[in-house]
């Protein structure tokens, strides 16, 4: 059996927590500017509405993009699982189910 390279988990380089906050800050300076810009009520709750639904569009646009990353890295996880686990398995069949003798136990006092 051969020694893999362990594996190697990173974790995101914050670009979420960005975006959430750029979102956050565009949508907060959007009502802003839509609630103090000289309008009627009308035009202003129009255009509230417009912003708010496209900002829906988008949260939805990036959940479906994290969905589909934290998927692909779903199955790459489980790919390396699955290989270690035969791995150790292999291991097990050439050590131990071929009456290899186990090691000594060692007890500490």
């Amino acid at each position: 059996m051969k020694e893999g390279k362990p594996i190697e988990v990173r974790r995101g380089s914050g670009r979420g927590r960005v975006l959430g906050a750029f979102v956050i800050g565009a949508t907060a300076g959007s009502a802003l500017a839509l609630l103090f810009a000289p309008a009627s009520g009308r035009v202003t709750r129009k255009r509230i509405g417009l912003k708010l639904r496209a900002i829906q569009r988008d949260t939805v646009r990036h959940l479906g993009q994290t969905t589909r990353l934290l998927a692909r890295k779903a199955d790459t996880l489980r790919e390396a699982a699955t290989k270690k686990l035969s791995n150790a398995r292999e291991w097990v069949v050439e050590h131990v189910a071929n009456g290899h003798p186990r090691r000594p136990v060692h007890h500490h006092a």
